[in-house]
């Protein structure tokens, strides 16, 4: 008897120690996890770009393939159409925002009560070029993306090996719905990075035609700029508008009124026409949940962090919401646009007592 009490206080212990291992294990390899994240993200893309092919009746194996020679097709296909000229472009960006940037913090310094906020705030251009010269000019930047790419196609071409593993983790009773979960988990992924490139497709178009109009140079490259920031959801926006402003404030006049009311007008019908039409399709979730993602994730990981915390918020808002919320804690919840499960035991009478009909 003694014997079996001792077991059990070994197999507690055991365990405890366990889950304290995992969590500085998650600690200590958390950028680990992010660039995991990011190759789910890309062979969620490749599967996306290859389910048109899936329904004509092709293989999953081919219709990934495919996906990934259509997305190759595309970006080769821009680059040739638009590669010289965008990347004239870019260098001319790259060499105007600098002086901008100078010339709108002298003239902010014009202003009194900015002159002392000025004075204590670090050369923001000279941090922003060490950060991106760290993401993006790094060799180990290049052997992740490598690694993040290569994972991605393993990912992409056997979805249900991983997930079986993961289901694995869990108690055997709870498999299925862990299964179930995961299953809603990636659909919310995929309707989310459709609904959001399309919109960063509509966006970036819309200011690179308006700023062409109001004959603003590097208009294709200020509008490949909006686009793309408009993957981070809130402050993406005002990320991406930064530059064209800058370089209109420092023509001044007319120039930068017209450049103002092109980012306003566009971000406008962003907001309040092209995202409620195409959210309709896709996870709709809470944006301070969005928000604290995007600060919690940025001061931990920086660049990567900011990118992926959107989707990863989705996916977490789904998996809390099925596994912890309803499952669980036994509360009514859903998300909207996902087909989700039933909850477990649906049809047995509810904890206040009451019964449900014949």
């Amino acid at each position: 008897m003694e014997t079996t009490h001792i077991g059990g206080i070994a197999r507690r212990a055991l365990v405890v120690m366990l889950v304290v291992g995992l969590c500085l294990l998650t600690v200590q390899f958390a950028f680990v996890f992010m660039l995991i994240f990011s190759a789910v993200i890309v062979a969620a893309l490749i599967r996306a770009a290859g389910w048109p092919f899936k329904k004509l009746g092709a293989s999953d194996t081919l219709s990934v393939f495919l996906g990934l020679f259509l997305i190759l097709a595309i970006l080769g296909g821009a680059g040739w159409l638009f590669g010289a000229q965008l990347s004239e472009q870019f260098t001319e960006v790259g060499r105007q925002l600098p002086q901008a940037f100078d010339r709108a913090r002298d003239m902010a310094e014009q202003v009194p009560f900015l002159q002392s906020f000025l004075s204590g705030t670090p050369d923001l251009q000279s941090i922003a070029g060490r950060a991106l010269t760290f993401a993006f000019g790094a060799v180990g930047a290049i052997t992740n993306l490598v690694l993040v790419i290569v994972a991605a196609m393993y990912l992409a071409l056997e979805p249900d090996l991983y997930v079986r593993g993961v289901e694995k983790l869990f108690p055997k009773s709870e498999g299925e719905r862990v299964r179930e979960a995961l299953s809603a988990s990636g659909q919310a992924l995929n309707q989310w990075l459709i609904a959001q490139g399309a919109t960063m497709i509509i966006v970036g178009v819309l200011i690179w035609a308006g700023l062409s109009i109001v004959g603003v140079e590097s208009a294709g490259a200020l509008g490949v700029i909006s686009g793309l920031t408009n993957f981070i959801p809130l402050v993406g926006p005002f990320i991406g508008a930064a530059p064209g402003v800058l370089l209109a404030l420092s023509e001044g006049g007319d120039a930068l009124l017209w450049t103002i009311v092109v980012y306003v007008v566009a971000q406008q019908l962003e907001g309040n026409v092209l995202t409620p039409m195409i959210q309709k399709y896709a996870v709709s979730i809470p944006p301070a949940v969005l928000l604290f993602a995007l600060a919690a994730l940025g001061s931990m990981f920086g660049f990567i962090g900011v990118i992926v915390a959107a989707p990863l918020a989705v996916v977490l808002y789904v998996l809390v919401t099925l596994l912890w919320v309803r499952d669980t804690l036994g509360h009514q919840a859903e998300v909207e646009g996902i087909d989700a499960p039933p909850p477990p035991d649906s049809n047995a009478p509810e904890a206040d007592g009451e019964t449900q009909s014949a």
